[in-house]
């Protein structure tokens, strides 16, 4: 098994500093390409949410993300300081159509990618589990 840790501030220059970090950790690591661009996906997405969302810019919430990769997937651990919420009830978006403003689709992105997708509060920070099966 091998294992990628961060623990950062999450502002913008430190999530794509992340990103690009897991993404050559995940180089040789992930057990297919299509692992592998679900988790960078996952991770982009759950990270520029904590980002965006989850503390005023000025107070940026702290987080620490853990990717194992294991025999046959890769468990992906996003916990985070932000405001309490739970991105397993979102519920799914509507159809996209051209009266719909863009965006509000990568949680469901992320639920379609993985295998589980899982959350839970763990005493002031979020803890959200993604894990990916398969080659």
């Amino acid at each position: 098994m091998a294992t990628f840790t961060k623990r950062l501030a999450v502002r913008r220059e430190e999530v794509f500093s992340t990103l690009g970090e897991l993404q050559a950790f995940l180089e040789d690591r992930a057990p297919s390409p299509r692992v592998r661009n679900a988790v960078e996906v996952a991770a982009e997405e759950l990270l520029s949410n904590v980002w965006k969302y989850a503390a005023p810019p000025e107070d940026p919430a702290d987080a620490t993300l853990v990717v194992d990769v294991l025999p046959g997937g890769v468990r992906l651990e996003l916990a985070d300081s932000g405001r309490a919420f739970d991105p397993t009830a979102v519920p799914p978006p509507p159809p996209p159509s051209l009266d719909t403003a863009p965006g509000g689709r990568g949680i469901q992105l992320v639920r379609g990618l993985s295998s589980s997708f899982t959350y839970r509060r763990d005493g002031d920070r979020n803890v959200v589990v993604v894990e990916f099966h398969g080659s």
